[in-house]
């Protein structure tokens, strides 16, 4: 099976200079990878343990969302840019909402936008 060049370009890893959440320089690999430094991904953590309001399965997706650097902040840290699960397309979300499917429908918060309420409150 052949890949296209957008294929391949979501297949390749992305690695970050800076951290996405304070701005400070990373310098370990694992940081670079995820895109946070360590206590900024403490303070993560910290935070998605204080959202009690949702399904702690979609809560899980949504930190592994931000700790694999799926979640990128686009102005005033307030609205994120997510890729998808399957790494194909991407969405705009903000913790009030999403521009995915689930979040079009409305019915439940998607893990999109619970990962956009994890980093506004850390």
């Amino acid at each position: 099976m052949r890949t296209t060049r957008t294929q391949e370009a979501t297949m390749q890893t992305t690695t970050h200079t800076h951290c996405l959440r304070c701005g400070r320089a990373l310098h370990a690999a694992h940081s670079t990878a995820a895109g946070y430094g360590p206590t900024c991904l403490r303070r993560i953590k910290a935070a998605a343990r204080r959202v009690a309001d949702h399904k702690p399965a979609l809560v899980a997706k949504a930190v592994d969302l931000i700790t694999l650097g799926g979640l990128i902040p686009l102005r005033a840290r307030h609205i994120f840019q997510a890729v998808a699960s399957s790494g194909t397309s991407s969405y705009k979300t903000a913790p009030q909402g999403c521009t995915c499917p689930a979040g079009l429908r409305g019915q439940h918060a998607c893990y999109h936008r619970i990962a956009a309420q994890i980093l506004v409150a850390a």
